[in-house]
């Protein structure tokens, strides 16, 4: 699924979440860390960075490019283990008798 649209109504707008997870954020950190280890993740976007970086065709060729996937990578790296930290702190959510969550007012 592309997640790239310049519709105006959708600029800086969630694409990807479901109406239920934009409720509750939390739901998708719990199926992200559910399907993915912290270090597992570290290790994928190391993978690639490099590959971004130093493949004979890549698309940093400037230094500039090279350290702005740098200064990204670092934020993603920042922004999942912030995500991390924040869904082990959470309690779990509220559910209904039929596992429905219920977000608080």
């Amino acid at each position: 699924m592309r997640t790239c649209n310049n519709h105006p109504h959708w600029h800086n707008q969630p694409l990807r979440l479901t109406e239920e997870e934009k409720q509750n954020p939390f739901l998708v950190f719990k199926e992200f860390f559910e399907c993915f280890h912290l270090n597992d993740v570290r290790d994928q976007l190391w993978d690639w960075l490099v590959e971004v970086v130093s493949s004979p065709n890549s698309i940093s060729s400037e230094p500039l490019e090279r350290s702005n996937h740098f200064y990204l990578y670092e934020k993603m790296e920042a922004l999942i283990e912030a995500c991390y930290v924040m869904k082990n702190r959470q309690p779990p959510p509220l559910q209904t008798e039929d596992d429905t969550p219920v977000v608080p007012i």
